[in-house]
């Protein structure tokens, strides 16, 4: 009987040995998963996420802009209404248009930024909760890298839309309407930018 009842204590004994060794292992991997995501994945890290999509994206809106207001210039000179009152009205409009698009973008980029913050803390997480499960550093370890890495690749990004498409197709769409009217073949629009002037012959009321 005494001796099952030391029999008994050593086994108790080394199962908190255990745990004890088991409890070190974590912490220890636990120390070198956070130095790891901490060191590759700091603030500016998110920052570059953000910044890169802005990179990416902002060239192509401007190209689309000058393209789109190109068109717009040529719409007007070939109808003699460059110093016209309705050129300052569509300057404008395609302005604001750019400005609500930029902001688009920029709204995308921080999202890009949050995305990879989520990303990096729901890896670190479950790397964590992995050590905790099996008290293996070094296979939890090997797969924080190959985490890691996978974290750390650029992100592919997709070209911005045809941002002024509706634009420069209803200004193609408001001059032939125009010039329809102005040369007695079409209706009188609802909304006339003066490209054309009036209908020969028209009454005009003062």
């Amino acid at each position: 009987m005494w001796g099952g009842g030391g029999n008994t204590n050593n086994y108790t004994q080394q199962i908190r040995d255990d745990e004890a060794a088991r409890q070190e292992r974590v912490r220890t991997g636990t120390k070198r998963i956070e130095d790891m995501f901490g060191d590759q994945f700091d603030d500016a890290f998110y920052d570059k996420q953000a910044q890169s999509y802005l990179d990416f994206a902002n060239p192509q809106l401007d190209d689309q802009f000058k393209n789109a207001a190109k068109q717009l210039t040529y719409s007007l000179d070939r109808r003699g209404a460059l110093d016209s009152t309705s050129r300052s009205s569509l300057e404008a409009d395609l302005g604001k248009r750019k400005a609500l698009l930029s902001t688009e973008i920029k709204d995308k980029a921080n999202q890009f930024k949050t995305d990879a913050m989520a990303g990096v803390e729901g890896a670190r997480s479950d790397l964590i909760n992995t050590l905790n499960a099996t008290g293996d550093v070094d296979a939890t370890v090997n797969s924080a890298n190959a985490r890691a890495k996978v974290l750390s690749q650029p992100v592919a990004y997709s070209p911005i839309a045809q941002a002024f498409s509706d634009f420069t197709t209803a200004l193609g769409q408001q001059a032939a309407a125009e010039k329809a009217f102005a040369y007695g073949a079409g209706p009188r629009p609802a909304v006339s930018t003066g490209l054309f002037g009036s209908r020969p012959g028209a009454v005009v009321n003062t």
